[in-house]
This record gives C-alpha cells, sequence and structure tokens, in this order.
C-alpha cells in the first residue's frame, strides 16, 4: 500500500460555536490528484487548513505522512499555495525573493544560499513564465501573476506534496492553462496534489479523485463528477480507517500564511 500523505479521522471544526466541518474522514495516498469541491461555504478551505494543522480541531485527529501537525518535523515535504499572496510593508520584495522563500524548509539555519537553491529557483520561475520579471515588485503584478509566483514559490521548495487553496479562483485563462499543465508534470514525477476548487475547468484531465464538500460532510468521494456537479455516486462517503492520535494543536513554525 502506498505511503499516506494526510489522514483525518473524525475531522471537527467548530468557529464561534458554529459547526463547520462536521466530522471527516479522509486520507489521501502519495501520487493522488485530489480536488476538494464544493460550493461557497461548503467547508472546502477550512479542510484544507485543517489537514495541514494551521486551523486546529474542535474534534477527531488529522495526520501528516504518520504524525500530528504539531510533531511533524518534515516541513519541505509539503508545499502550500494560498489563496492569495501576502506581502507586509517596507522594502517591497522581488519576484525572486518570494520564490526563494519556498527554499527556506530545505535550508540549515546560517547556511548560505546553494547553487542548487539558485537553480531550483531558476527552475520554478521558468516553469510559471515569470523569469523576465524576476526582479519586479511582486505587488507590481497582476493577480494572476501574483498567483503564478505562489505556484513558484511551492515549487522552488521540491516539497512531495503540493496543497493549493482554489489556485484558479480569479486568475485568467491562461494562468488556468499554465496550472493544468503544471500540474500534469508534477503528477508525472509522482507527485501528490491537493486542491481546492470550485470548478475544475482546464484542470479536469489531471485530477485523479473528486471529494465533494457538502455542508461540512463529505457527499461524494470518488471519480470527479461530471462538469454539471452531479456525483457519479450520489450520496457516497469514502471511509479510511486509521488510528485516531491527539491533535497537538496549531502548527507551530509553519512559513506560510496564517489565514
Amino acid at each position: 500500500m502506498s505511503e499516506t500523505a494526510f489522514a483525518m479521522t473524525g475531522g471537527r471544526v467548530a468557529y464561534d460555536g458554529k459547526p463547520v466541518l462536521r466530522g471527516i474522514d479522509l486520507t489521501v495516498h502519495t501520487g493522488e490528484v485530489v480536488a476538494l469541491l464544493g460550493a461557497n461555504g461548503s467547508g472546502k478551505s477550512t479542510l484544507v487548513r485543517a489537514l495541514l494543522g494551521l486551523t486546529p480541531l474542535s474534534g477527531g485527529s488529522t495526520l501528516i505522512y504518520g504524525r500530528p501537525p504539531g510533531r511533524f518535523r518534515d516541513w519541505w515535504r509539503i508545499g502550500y499555495v494560498p489563496q492569495r499572496l501576502q506581502v507586509g510593508g517596507g522594502v517591497p520584495a522581488t519576484v525572486r525573493e518570494v520564490v526563494a522563500s519556498g527554499r527556506i524548509a530545505r535550508q540549515r539555519r546560517l547556511r548560505r544560499t546553494s547553487a542548487a537553491d539558485r537553480d531550483a529557483v531558476a527552475a520554478a520561475l521558468e516553469a510559471v513564465r515569470l523569469t523576465g520579471r524576476a526582479g519586479d515588485p511582486v505587488q507590481s503584478l497582476s493577480g494572476g501573476q501574483q498567483q503564478r509566483v505562489l505556484i513558484a514559490r511551492a515549487l522552488a521548495g521540491e516539497p512531495d506534496t503540493y496543497v493549493m487553496d482554489e489556485p484558479t479562483a480569479g486568475v485568467d485563462a491562461e494562468t488556468q492553462r499554465l496550472l493544468a499543465d503544471t500540474l500534469a508534470g508534477l503528477v508525472l514525477g509522482g507527485k501528490t496534489v491537493v486542491l481546492v476548487a470550485h470548478e475544475l475547468g482546464p484542470l479536469e484531465p489531471v485530477i485523479t479523485r473528486g471529494v465533494v464538500i457538502r455542508d461540512g460532510r463529505i457527499a461524494h468521494d470518488g471519480p470527479p463528477p461530471r462538469p454539471e456537479g452531479e456525483c457519479a455516486r450520489p450520496g457516497h462517503e469514502h471511509q479510511h480507517p486509521h488510528a485516531a492520535e491527539p491533535v497537538a494543536g496549531p502548527l507551530t513554525g509553519w512559513q506560510g500564511e496564517q489565514r
């Protein structure tokens, strides 16, 4: 059996006492390309953040490569692409600087940037076709181009698993096609991908599994549903038994955005 990237058992999340996730059982094995689908407010993004430990569970457990988020140390194995780029004040960060930050989890403290780091950043910029904008401030880029920067940052880290929260939301058709091509390359390399989407569009050919979230529960888990949103097996809820472990709480030291 393949290695397990994520395993959630009975996952529950509530905000101000209001349930958002209502007992999620979800296992993602290495090599899968899983799309989390559903209407706005269904709990898709909350589920992704709970899988990573960014949002604490109010019940149940979640494991990353067999460990609770609070005890997981191999963060270089995870590449996270949030919904939007968060850039603070001060000196504007360049595209190259943001992409290079994706190498942090692979670097030992106080180690200088290596040739491997530079090569990985250059390859990531080339993959998203932003080599010519590498020295530009990220604030000067369009929304679609900023999304490419986030994808390049994840690519630069050369992780085993990519987690993308609505990577095609509000971006142009060209960026969507570019992302589909990028995902196809990751699939060929045996990478694992979990992405949140309202609809698949050009990503559909590379998706191996669709998980539909409805009102905080899994309504379908299997082949990606038809474009109309109808499930191939309506009402099917996929479950995987595995050992529950207490959640250690919110992740400490995560390099991604805390939204």
